[in-house]
């Protein structure tokens, strides 16, 4: 698969950068638009990018190449995610797209877009020749193209949500993250209406677990002296219980909420133990009872709920911070989990 949107990468460091192009004529730019190879879906999107039309022959072929290389780009990548060994691989190649291929390319165009002032305001009305050359019809490129690339990244993230172990972003968390700025109040980005594919259409199938996971909000098992309620202790419900849901897909409890206990994992659900309280998941007192809960308090509601008993390991870690952290910078799930 040619993963690196080669085209996008033209536009953003090489030949096909629009600032560079100068002195070609409309008659050269409607021969460079037919020359684009056109492509077609082979599968149903989810989105598509609702952009002012292109009025200018330099707009109309930036728009053509980016367009077809979406499409292009989403129909490789749909067809090699069926054909990936297991479920490892697969959230490998997710990763690899997220963050090693489309991320990397947010940044930088929000870079150009900065340094050559190419903002969304300059698409209205006729192109200006400026000192940094044809303005209007420059910002049409870089927005159009920032546009597909949010656009593609929702794509991927929301086809195979069961291979992603970062968290999932909206279009809004992409505007702010990587061009410091609110998504607009219409979205370009809507969702797709039903298309006719080039031949057999491919069928995405998310891949879900084969036992799927309930999350439990609150205490599920008898009460216990000395052990504290999940409401005492938990500061965001719903934040602790997508980290269970990690817990789970991670292979450290299954469905009724027993840790599993392989080979090195109390190790690891220990380091986990202290990830949470340093990322700020529960509270720092019991309000009830007018008094600080203690990490000691944490580890034994955690063990209860997950039914394990990881004392030791847990004041090991405890002992050991620097060793802790370079433990859980080399999970990357764990390092990305988010702050309370």
């Amino acid at each position: 698969m040619n993963n690196e949107l080669s085209i996008f990468h033209k536009i953003l460091f090489l030949e096909l950068r629009p600032w560079s192009i100068k002195g070609l004529s409309d008659a050269k730019f409607i021969e460079l638009t037919h020359q684009v190879k056109k492509e077609f879906y082979s599968f149903q999107p989810l989105y598509h990018v609702v952009f002012p039309k292109p009025l200018t022959e330099r707009r109309k072929y930036y728009h053509a190449l980016i367009d077809n290389e979406a499409i292009r780009y989403l129909n490789e990548f749909h067809n090699e995610m069926p054909a990936a060994l297991n479920d490892e691989e697969k959230k490998y190649l997710v990763f690899n797209v997220l963050n090693n291929v489309l991320i990397p390319k947010l940044k930088k165009n929000s870079a150009i877009i900065e340094e050559y002032q190419y903002f969304y305001i300059n698409l209205v009305g006729p192109s200006k020749s400026t000192s940094n050359n044809n303005l209007g019809d420059n910002s049409y490129a870089l927005q159009f193209l920032k546009y597909q690339l949010i656009r593609i990244y929702l794509e991927i993230q929301d086809s195979y949500q069961g291979s992603i172990e970062e968290d999932i972003l909206s279009e809004a968390d992409i505007h702010q993250l990587y061009f410091s700025e609110s998504a607009p109040e219409k979205s370009f980005i809507q969702e797709s209406p039903k298309i006719k594919t080039q031949g057999p259409e491919l069928k995405l199938t998310k891949n879900l677990p084969s036992n799927p996971f309930n999350p439990r909000k609150g205490d599920f098992r008898p009460e216990k002296k000395g052990i504290l309620s999940f409401k005492t202790m938990i500061k965001n419900h719903d934040r602790f219980l997508r980290f269970e849901e990690e817990l789970f897909d991670h292979g450290l409890i299954n469905e009724n909420y027993d840790f599993s206990d392989r080979h090195t994992q109390k190790q690891e659900l220990a380091a986990i133990y202290q990830t949470l309280i340093k990322k700020g998941y529960f509270q720092k007192r019991d309000f009830q009872k007018r008094e600080d809960i203690k990490h000691i308090e944490i580890r034994k509601f955690l063990d209860y709920r997950y039914n394990a008993d990881l004392d030791k390991q847990f004041r090991s870690w405890g002992n050991d911070p620097d060793g802790l952290a370079n433990y859980v910078q080399n999970r990357y799930w764990l390092d990305k989990l988010p702050t309370c």
